[in-house]
């Protein structure tokens, strides 16, 4: 299959932000659009596993959100698991979101939206090309305004606007000379976790879980920290699936890239889980999708530029190729969503006029980066006081006598008070559920 030489806007990567970015240009007008991905059949895993309300709001704006709510698990509560002394607590009570159309968690495996986007992006008429790998890019010969791409194989693309949504090694950025790095070298006390490195995966267990396992639990011990949440859920089916994610300290081996039953089995029995669903035997049956991750937070200097000493085309840069964090708190293919969906907005104006004015596209980068940085604060946060991995905090008591204590025993203590508090359940959703941060 060969490339169409030339559109007014090429998308590299058909991950959920480059769907969503297509979905709202088309919804705006601009119907000359040209989409690549570089594996075949959306061989890009399954990493993301929740949609937060601001984003679903986001996503109704292109006729997607529903379609998403109709295969996914809406859940109200957030809930953890204490093996410090508290036993059950409620973390977040998303339930309370009462301004959105959406007041829940959707928790939905990325492959199944990327599924619902692509079924969306079909029924436009737009077409995903693969699979083609971008390998560099370059300033047209015989019209400054749009930049030539090229792809393995020799083929090109050239295009007034290149909108990178290739993920955290994106060839679109690097061609373009934009930085990618941690923007804190010196990250606060409270961001500090060994907790860098993770396995997960998708699986069944031999016998249900107890109906409390309906909802996310997060197992909070003094030295780990263990996810599992249900996906699609069939009332009275033994065999649901359930996402699992255990942290892997930084002392520990590097798990293996495809973890197996076993060495999941292995996680889950040292995490506190069997403990939290009152000490039956709990044994993983299938495994249907595993990985691994190692944690690190990058983000792009620009997410805007144009080439050629600014005079050239366009490069914009979405989700991943923009910005990468922490999975804590299910915010990366939220934040590239939102991403898309507001650059869509921000640039059909522009194709439809041919405005060559950048104002807008440079007032929403900056705006989107500054998000951007946000999420990575919070979510370095979130990592460090979940995992109980911060070593030793320091409480003053009367204000003057300063008493060392344990991290984990600070998160014990807070999660005592939030247990308690409906209003700081529903202010965790509300900073959970990007909202306050669209």
């Amino acid at each position: 299959m060969s490339l169409p030489e030339i559109a007014e806007v090429l998308i590299v990567g058909a991950g959920p932000a480059g769907l969503a970015c297509a979905l709202s240009l088309h919804k705006k007008g601009c119907r000359n659009i040209i989409m690549v991905d570089a594996t075949e059949n959306n061989a890009n895993g399954s990493r993301a596993m929740a949609i937060h309300a601001a984003t679903l709001e986001v996503l109704s704006s292109i006729g997607v959100a529903q379609s998403l709510v109709d295969v996914g698990n809406p859940v109200q509560t957030m809930r953890g698991y204490d093996v410090g002394g508290n036993g059950f607590v409620t973390i977040a009570d998303f339930s309370s979101l009462k301004s959105s159309r959406f007041p829940y968690l959707l928790v939905i495996p990325q492959t199944v939206t990327e599924r619902v986007l692509g079924e969306h992006i079909k029924a436009a008429g737009i077409k995903v090309l693969r699979p083609f790998k971008a390998v560099g890019i370059q300033p047209d010969q015989h019209d400054k305004r749009y930049t030539t791409v090229l792809f393995e194989g020799g083929q090109t693309v050239k295009a007034r606007y290149v909108i990178g949504a290739d993920g955290a090694r994106s060839a679109i950025r690097q061609a373009a000379g934009i930085d990618f790095k941690d923007p804190s070298a010196a990250p606060s006390a409270l961001a500090n976790s060994s907790l860098n490195q993770a396995a997960l995966g998708d699986v069944t267990y031999t016998k249900p879980l107890p109906p409390l396992f309906d909802n996310p639990i997060f197992i909070l011990s003094p030295n780990n920290l263990f996810l599992s949440a249900p996906l699609r859920v069939n009332e009275g089916d033994p065999s649901r699936m359930y996402r699992i994610v255990s942290g892997v300290p930084d002392s520990d081996t590097a798990p293996p890239s495809h973890p197996d039953k076993y060495y999941l089995q292995g996680l889950l029995d040292k995490s506190g889980l069997i403990t939290a669903a009152g000490g039956a035997g709990i044994a993983i049956d299938e495994v249907s999708w595993s990985t691994r991750y190692k944690t690190r937070s990058c983000i792009a200097d620009t997410f805007f530029t144009r080439l050629d000493g600014g005079q050239g085309g366009a490069i914009l840069l979405i989700g991943d190729a923009a910005h990468i964090h922490s999975p804590a708190g299910g915010q990366g293919m939220n934040l590239g969503l939102r991403d898309a969906v507001s650059l869509g907005t921000t640039l059909a104006p522009l194709i439809a006029s041919s405005s060559v004015d950048d104002t807008s596209l440079r007032a929403w980068a900056d705006e989107r980066r500054q998000l951007g940085l946000k999420i990575i604060k919070l979510t370095k946060s979130i990592l460090g006081i979940a995992s109980g991995q911060n070593g030793r905090g320091m409480v003053w008591i009367g204000g003057y006598v300063p008493v060392p204590i344990q991290w984990c025993t600070l998160r014990s203590w807070g999660l005592w008070v939030l247990n308690r508090s409906s209003w700081l359940q529903g202010l965790v959703a509300w900073r959970l559920s990007g909202l306050g941060n669209v």
